[in-house]
C-alpha cells in the first residue's frame, strides 16, 4: 500500500510539474509605442487567468509584419511552430490555411458563440473553405487622416470632404511653411497606403473592390485619377526624409508640430495616446476625406498552428478565449487605439476617436486593406508596392507610361486562378 501511495504522489507531482511547465510561445510585431503597451497589458491579463502558463513573447520589429511572416513560416516548416502568432485576417491568413499550416478552430467559434458577436465581413476574413482559422483581437481602420490641432487652428484650416479638397489643403499648408503630409515609408507600405486610401476616397468602395479583384485597372478614369493624385502628393507635399523614417516616426512629426497631417491606420491613435496626447485637443482624426461612410478594416488575429501538442493546443485555445472576451478586447484596444472586433463591447474607457469608429463599424460599408494583407494575395501586394514605388521615384514617366506599366503588374497577378481560394 505504501508503494502504491508513493507512486500516486510521484505521479501527482509529475502531473503538476507538467501543468506548471506549460509554455505559451507567441509571436507578434508590436514593438512601437502604444502597441507594445497594449500587448503587454493583454499578456498580463492572460497570465492572471492562467498563472501556471509560462509566457514567452517573441516580438519581431517591422511594421505590418513584413519581417515576422518569414520567421513564422521558417518555424512551422522546421516543425517548431509557436503556440500562436499574429496574422492579418484575409489573404494573409489564407496563405497559411491553404498550405495546411493551421488547424481549423470552428469548434471553438461555435462553443464560444462568436458567430453572434462579430460582424459578417469579419467572420468571412477569419474563415477559409467553410472553416474558421483565426480569432480577431481588434479592428483597425486604415482610412484615417490624423492632424495637428494647433497647426489647423493657427492657420484657420477647415477639414475638406473630398480627396481633391485634401490636396488643395496641402497646397495651403505648404505655402504657410509647414510640411503638409508626414510619411515614413522606409518599408514602402506606409507610402502605398497613400495610394490605397486615395483610391478608396476617389473611386469609392465598389471600384476599390473591383480593382483588387482584377475587374478594373489603372485605365479606369477614377483609378487613373487616384494614381495622378498619388504622384502629386508623393512628389510635392511630403517630409524630405520620408524614405528614412518608419510610420511611427512620421506620426512623431505630426505630434511635435513639424508636419500638419499623416495618413495612417488607427494604430496611430495608440501611438499618440502613448505620448500622453489627447484626442480632440492635441491631435484630431477623421476618415480620409472622400471616404466617409466606408470603413477600411485591418484585422489583427491569432490562429492555431498545426503540429502543437495537446498542452500547447489548450494554451492556444485559452489565449483565443481571452482575446475574444469582452474584457480582453477592451483591455487591448483601449490602449492600442483600435476598436474591439466584437460589437457588444461597451464604449466606456475608449477615447473619442475610438467611440466614433465603434459607431461607424456598425453602419459603414466595410472593405479591407490590401496593404495590410486582407484584400489581395501576398505576391500581388509585393509586386504592386514595388511597382508603385518605381512610379513614385520616376517623375519623368508619363501618366500613360505609368498606367501601362502598372496594368502589366495587375494582369500578371490578379487573374481568376490566383484570386481563387
Amino acid at each position: 500500500m505504501k508503494k502504491i501511495g508513493i507512486l500516486f504522489v510521484i505521479l501527482t507531482l509529475v502531473g503538476s510539474l507538467a501543468v506548471m511547465a506549460a509554455q505559451f510561445s507567441i509571436y507578434d510585431w508590436w514593438t512601437a509605442g502604444g502597441e507594445k503597451q497594449a500587448i503587454t497589458a493583454e499578456l498580463n491579463y492572460f497570465h492572471q487567468l492562467y498563472p501556471e502558463v509560462n509566457i514567452v513573447q517573441n516580438p519581431v520589429a517591422g511594421g505590418a509584419g513584413v519581417n515576422m511572416q518569414a520567421v513564422i513560416k521558417s518555424l512551422i516548416f522546421a516543425g517548431l511552430p509557436p503556440t500562436t502568432f499574429q496574422v492579418h485576417a484575409g489573404w494573409e491568413m489564407y496563405q497559411y490555411a491553404s498550405a495546411k499550416l493551421l488547424s481549423p478552430i470552428t469548434d471553438l467559434w461555435q462553443s464560444e458563440g462568436w458567430t453572434k458577436v462579430f460582424p459578417e465581413r469579419i467572420k468571412e476574413l477569419c474563415s477559409y473553405n467553410g472553416q474558421f482559422y483565426a480569432v480577431p483581437m481588434d479592428i483597425h481602420r486604415a482610412n484615417m487622416l490624423w492632424y495637428n490641432v494647433s497647426i489647423f487652428k493657427k492657420l484657420g484650416l477647415k477639414m475638406p470632404t473630398t480627396f481633391q479638397g485634401l490636396i488643395d489643403l496641402m497646397k495651403k499648408i505648404k505655402a504657410a511653411g509647414y510640411t503638409p503630409l508626414a510619411v515614413g515609408d522606409r518599408n514602402e507600405w506606409a507610402g502605398i497606403m497613400v495610394f490605397e486610401e486615395g483610391l478608396l476616397s476617389t473611386a469609392g468602395p465598389q471600384i476599390y473592390d473591383d480593382f483588387f479583384q482584377g475587374k478594373v485597372n489603372y485605365s479606369n478614369p477614377k483609378v487613373k485619377e487616384a494614381l495622378k493624385d498619388f504622384r502629386d502628393i508623393m512628389e510635392n507635399y511630403l517630409n524630405a526624409n520620408h524614405a528614412s523614417l518608419s510610420w511611427d516616426q512620421a506620426c512623431g512629426l505630426v505630434a511635435n508640430g513639424k508636419a500638419a497631417m499623416t495618413i495612417m491606420g488607427d494604430w496611430a491613435n495608440g501611438y499618440f495616446m502613448g505620448l500622453g496626447l489627447k484626442a480632440g485637443i492635441d491631435y484630431g482624426a477623421v476618415a480620409v476625406p472622400g471616404s466617409q461612410g466606408v470603413y477600411n478594416i485591418v484585422i489583427d488575429a491569432f490562429p492555431v498552428p498545426k503540429g502543437l501538442s495537446t498542452t500547447q493546443r489548450k494554451c492556444a485555445y485559452d489565449w483565443l478565449k481571452t482575446i475574444a472576451s469582452v474584457k480582453g478586447q477592451a483591455i487591448f484596444n483601449q490602449i492600442k487605439g483600435s476598436i474591439p472586433a466584437r460589437i457588444d463591447v461597451p464604449t466606456a474607457g475608449f477615447n473619442t476617436v475610438q467611440v466614433a469608429n465603434m459607431k461607424d463599424l456598425k453602419t459603414d460599408i466595410l472593405v479591407s486593406s490590401a496593404v495590410h494583407g486582407s484584400e489581395a494575395p501576398a505576391p500581388f501586394v509585393t509586386a504592386w508596392e514595388n511597382a508603385l514605388t518605381v512610379v513614385q521615384y520616376h517623375p519623368g514617366m508619363s501618366i500613360e507610361q505609368a498606367v501601362n506599366y502598372l496594368n502589366g503588374v495587375n494582369a500578371q497577378y490578379l487573374t481568376s486562378e490566383k484570386l481563387s481560394h
